[in-house]
């Protein structure tokens, strides 16, 4: 399922609401790439907010919307075609996003834009979760952005600068000093092993082991049988190799991940040596606490919903529960 297009989309997110049962996922954030204007006006108003239950499987908590304000020399797999600029201040969200920015949860922009200080004020104050992604920050523009309000960085070390001494950028905010208010932004990873070296995951997690989220970036590639595929991801077209890595077609530019959840905390705790505790908080309070939802999701505290996994010291999912209910177990296996 191409969450960049409408074509079946409703039908499609339960697909992928029942599906993702499997992986432990008991409630996720439908992303969009950078799209155009029309797209985000017919999309958005689908991606509503649900409550997961056994029948219809994990919870959409509202969409992620990557782009269309981001650097255009860190497009990643996005669409140049579709970038736009805050040159109309707040009406430029209004302008793409549509009025009310119908169930957006975050937003990713890149902080170095023009105006990007007063957006993100904006989007805060209507509670809506600023990423800095997908940019040439510098480190000053990246301090300046989470003083604004930003609260969180998309796929640390992809799409971005690349760490250097004398200005960092926005992996710089991993050793920013936490005085006069300042607090470190959460920073989502991608632990599958090919977009992000292990050792740079454990140098992440012993500067801000409290901040990390794992995310799989996962795209429609996700579960296929390992093998070629070709697949549409938004405008563009993605081929997976047999060694299960997401390029756009014809070049060497990554395009999201087929891998799971469990490969990920699996991965975590191996590259940084954490306990499978802390790599499971990676996955559950982090992002809750991000969303500023930790007392609903990511807890096994009294009043939280009851939403939770069993599984094995390898991190096989035996159950997953929705709202207390059994929501999965393996076909050919018991609980």
């Amino acid at each position: 399922m191409d969450f960049s297009s409408t074509t079946d989309l409703e039908s499609g997110l339960r697909h992928v609401s029942v599906n993702l049962l499997q992986f432990g996922v008991t409630s996720y954030l439908p992303t969009l790439v950078s799209s155009t204007p029309e797209f985000y006006r017919e999309a958005l108003p689908l991606l509503r907010p649900t409550v997961g239950t056994a029948n219809s499987g994990a919870a959409v908590l509202g969409a992620h919307l990557e782009g269309p304000f981001i650097n255009e020399t860190k497009l990643g797999c996005h669409d140049k075609r579709y970038l736009c600029n805050f040159a109309r201040g707040i009406n430029s969200l209004t302008e793409v996003y549509g009025p009310g920015l119908s169930n957006a949860k975050i937003v990713t922009l890149a902080p170095e834009l023009p105006g990007s200080r007063e957006i993100i004020s904006a989007l805060r104050v209507n509670g809506i979760v600023v990423a800095a992604g997908h940019s040439m920050a510098t480190v000053a523009q990246a301090e300046d952005a989470v003083n604004a309000g930003a609260t969180y960085m998309t796929h640390l070390f992809n799409a971005m600068n690349q760490f250097h001494h004398r200005d960092p950028g926005l992996v710089g905010l991993l050793g920013s000093s936490e005085k006069n208010g300042f607090k470190r932004p959460f920073y989502s990873i991608i632990a599958d092993g090919i977009h992000v070296h292990r050792n740079s995951v454990k140098i992440a997690h012993d500067a801000h082991p409290n901040g990390s989220i794992l995310i799989t970036d996962g795209m429609a590639g996700m579960g296929l049988n390992q093998g070629e595929h070709h697949l549409h991801f938004g405008s563009q077209n993605v081929f997976i190799s047999q060694r299960s890595e997401a390029f756009l077609e014809g070049t060497s530019t990554l395009a999201g991940s087929v891998m799971t959840m469990p490969h990920c905390v699996r991965n975590f705790r191996d590259f940084t040596g954490c306990s499978l505790e802390e790599a499971l908080l990676a996955a559950s309070l982090h992002p809750a606490q991000v969303l500023g939802i930790q007392r609903q999701k990511g807890t096994l505290a009294f009043g939280a919903d009851a939403d939770f996994i069993v599984c094995d010291d390898d991190l096989n999912i035996r159950a997953t529960f929705v709202n207390g209910q059994l929501a999965w177990k393996p076909p050919t296996g018991s609980f």
